[in-house]
């Protein structure tokens, strides 16, 4: 496995999503940059750095798991098309920006075809803008 230093933008957005369907939250964590923003323009909300995003994932309410169906990447960026998969909820297809630099994932932007709410969420890391 390549380390992050040298990782590339196709190589950060496959282990994102590897790392996260495995529950692997320190391999998630190192593949962020500290100060990592992540965004849904769609529901307003905002988790700010490599704890809260990894806190935000970590407890997202139930099970769920990411089938990756697409990835395009260049060197400092990548989008993924996925579908969200949970037991109990009908599959949602999204996408996700990866903005890359120095080997880690720097800005992540998730756009969702439907509309929705979000969950009640088991943090406090969440803003709402």
């Amino acid at each position: 496995m390549t380390d992050n230093a040298t990782a590339s933008a196709r190589e950060l957005a496959t282990r994102f999503w590897a790392t996260a369907n495995a529950a692997d939250w320190p391999a998630f964590a190192a593949l962020l940059d500290p100060e990592l923003v992540y965004e849904v323009p769609q529901t307003r909300e905002r988790v700010c750095g490599r704890a809260a995003m990894t806190e935000f994932f970590r407890t997202w309410p139930g099970s769920w798991q990411v089938e990756l169906l697409q990835l395009i990447a260049d060197e400092k960026s990548a989008v993924t098309v996925f579908d969200f998969v949970t037991p109990s909820e009908p599959r949602m297809r999204g996408i996700t920006l990866f903005a890359v630099e120095a080997g880690l994932i720097t800005k992540l932007t998730d756009y969702w075809p439907e509309d929705y709410e979000p969950p009640a969420r088991a943090t406090a890391v969440v803003q709402r803008y």
